[in-house]
């Protein structure tokens, strides 16, 4: 049992001092993790009471804490709500509100990935009139036919919403065939879609695993001919396509069958966000983050006090 004692020490000087939590940790001997575990208990017990004017779905304190740690990267951590069906609302509608402050001024390029994450966010995004917005593919189809949550219907769908444009990119996300992979971009259909997707302000993915690729029959059929010098071990997870290991090291580069951008031209997008949903993704986005590969990430209280505990074993 924690000492209450303690427990108001440490909120009065996160509260009234003003003391950034590394001091906290320092004057009391604990950890940064257990400092938030005693201002939210401070919370819970009626230690310290907090009248919120405006209705707020974020753990200030958690997004901190991530900060402290990967300060490379902008975090916003969503409370956990009484279920994980109000829990994820949240975080689609929160997702939403950030790529609608990037559409405030009608004039940029967004690119978006798949996943239902991302499907829900496009459902949260207000239905604002922005006809030189435009949504990009990237990446080509990751032929997932029998989901609504396919490549070419997240462009169609987020454009549909505020009366943008959209850009497809007519391909599969992997072809084996390097002849035939770089014969496509010779075609103006697959040109003019990668020199607007090149310019992109912004892009919205989501993360993956092995697993992700393994559920698409014709993938799963051939992930040694997609990774043939990965070893699938190494594989913490997967973005844009492409494995990388819990460092952040993309596993594919020698050999990489990707029809779209190249993992260079990705990371210069200016801002790449990251939605998390789901319970078994703390080593993807441990990795992600160790390796810069996004500037902003989404996820839930639950999915930040568990990447904080694999960290610090």
């Amino acid at each position: 049992m924690v000492d209450r004692e303690l427990i108001s020490q440490v909120s009065e000087d996160y509260y009234l001092n003003k003391l950034p939590f590394g001091e906290i940790a320092k004057k009391y001997g604990i950890s940064r993790y257990l400092v938030n575990k005693y201002l939210n208990e401070a919370v819970k017990t009626g230690i310290v009471k907090i009248e919120i004017t405006a209705n707020s779905h974020r753990n200030a304190q958690l997004e901190h804490i991530l900060q402290d740690k990967y300060p490379h990267t902008n975090f916003y951590v969503v409370q956990d709500d009484i279920n994980n069906i109000t829990t994820y609302e949240h975080l689609s509608n929160y997702a939403a509100e950030l790529v609608d402050e990037l559409l405030h001024d009608n004039n940029k390029v967004i690119g978006l990935t798949w996943g239902e994450t991302i499907y829900s966010m496009i459902d949260c995004l207000k239905s604002t009139p922005l006809d030189r917005v435009k949504f990009t593919q990237f990446l080509g189809e990751n032929m997932k036919y029998n989901s609504t949550a396919g490549s070419v219907r997240m462009v169609e769908r987020a454009a549909k919403k505020v009366s943008g444009e959209f850009l497809t990119l007519p391909a599969p996300l992997y072809i084996l065939n390097d002849l035939v992979r770089q014969g496509l971009y010779a075609e103006p259909s697959l040109q003019n879609t990668l020199a607007v997707a090149n310019n992109m302000d912004a892009l919205v993915t989501g993360l993956g695993t092995i697993r992700s690729l393994e559920s698409i029959p014709i993938w799963q059929n051939s992930l040694n001919g997609i990774f043939p010098t990965v070893n699938f071990r190494d594989i913490a997870g997967v973005i844009y396509g492409r494995p990388y290991d819990i460092h952040g090291h993309f596993l594919n580069q020698a050999d990489d069958k990707i029809v779209g951008l190249s993992v260079a031209q990705i990371m210069q997008v200016p801002k790449r966000i990251c939605l998390v949903r789901g319970k078994s993704k703390s080593r993807p986005v441990i990795g992600a983050l160790r390796g810069h590969l996004v500037t902003d990430m989404v996820l839930t209280e639950a999915m930040a006090y568990r990447v904080l505990h694999e960290i610090a074993q």
